[in-house]
């Protein structure tokens, strides 16, 4: 009889580990797969997303860097017609007031979009850009209006070669002590319109 409960008592244990296995390997599992949905966000998704009411650039090449993120997805037609509407939005908040007022939303939506089909048009490929160090980004002041310029290295492949180029930006700090882009060029047409306020 005792025999009996005590084979009866090791198998309940067993079974209790059995499912205290079960039960973490399926927490691990869930754990791992909601950590790899977050690593598999789409760089899209992240531009689309993006807040930046809480989480605006703190620096001059941080601005540049998220602008030149939503260019080169544009330019490669990553965004759908409507997530390009979306994106053009977002694109405008790291601009300039002057900027926006000579550049109606309408006006700059048309305008990429022709960016985007001139990329098409000749089989043309937004590769990389690469920024400057801080310390290569020139500052200056006028009238107590804080400004920064640097030059951003693109590289466009165009078929089977790679064209490399420059673009040159142009930002002011605002009331707020965000830097806007007030302009930028690109040297060279292959890069794509760059826009400036005069």
């Amino acid at each position: 009889m005792k025999k009996e409960a005590g084979t009866k008592g090791f198998a309940i244990a067993a079974i209790i580990i059995v499912i205290g296995v079960i039960g973490f390997y399926f927490a691990m599992s869930n754990r791992m797969s909601g950590k790899q949905r977050v690593k598999n966000t789409s760089e899209v998704e992240k531009l689309l997303e993006y807040d930046f009411q809480d989480n605006y650039p703190k620096t001059v090449r941080e601005t540049v860097k998220l602008h030149c993120r939503y260019m080169k997805m544009a330019y490669n037609n990553e965004f759908s017609k409507e997530e390009l509407f979306d994106a053009n939005k977002k694109i405008r908040e790291l601009m300039d007031d002057e900027l926006l007022a000579i550049n109606s939303e309408d006006t700059q939506l048309k305008s990429l979009e022709s960016d985007i089909q001139f990329y098409i048009d000749n089989k043309q490929k937004y590769v990389s850009y690469t920024l400057p160090e801080a310390s290569q980004i020139q500052y200056n002041k006028d009238n107590d209006v804080e400004y920064a310029k640097l030059r951003v290295g693109v590289i466009i492949r165009v078929d089977n070669a790679t064209v490399k180029g420059d673009q040159e930006y142009l930002l002011r700090k605002d009331s707020m002590g965000r830097w806007k882009i007030l302009g930028w060029m690109a040297d060279t047409g292959s890069v794509g319109a760059g826009s400036t306020a005069q």
